[in-house]
């Protein structure tokens, strides 16, 4: 029998067929399986993650939720307000940390207000948490200076002096 006759023969395609189709059903549960399951996984974590950031989010500005009855509107900013309810967040005591904010003034036909604020010990993660959702929180806040002095008390103790700038 030749090369050609051997493609003819039906028994080949009712061989091959059912071999591939085997071979394929197997590949795919060996290797896809884990990979989806890996995905799966990843994904519920990060649902999870996402879920903590959400509930934090609630805490520090629950009324983010009106955000549409509030549309038009401005929520009020205030140095003293701000900060203490992130550094309530961030379990800052009020202890450890002053504030000292300026009066508002017009510069270059804008106002703004600007505050020194100074956090003393803080360790950097927790510095960092407390800078960041407060400067996403309000997008028109600028920290101008940031200052941060390595304390004696230990690894992890920082002093951090910053100044910033909110334009109304």
């Amino acid at each position: 029998m030749e090369k050609k006759e051997f493609y003819k023969e039906t028994n080949f395609y009712f061989i091959i067929i059912p071999a591939l189709a085997t071979i394929w059903a197997v590949s795919t549960w060996v290797f896809s399986m884990p990979t989806a399951e890996k995905k799966w996984q990843r994904n519920l974590d990060h649902y999870a993650e996402s879920q903590t950031q959400i509930e934090r989010i609630l805490a520090i500005d629950p009324e983010r939720l009106d955000i549409e009855e509030q549309k038009g509107q401005s929520a009020k900013f205030d140095y003293a307000t701000s900060v203490e309810n992130f550094a309530r967040v961030w379990k800052i005591p009020s202890s450890s940390y002053s504030l000292q904010a300026r009066r508002e003034i017009k510069r270059a036909g804008q106002i703004t207000k600007s505050a020194t604020v100074q956090i003393n010990p803080i360790d950097i993660e927790t510095f960092t948490q407390f800078l960041t959702a407060m400067m996403y929180r309000w997008p028109d806040l600028q920290c101008d200076t940031l200052k941060l002095t390595k304390q004696k008390d230990g690894p992890d103790a920082w002093k951090a002096d910053i100044k910033l700038t909110y334009y109304y």
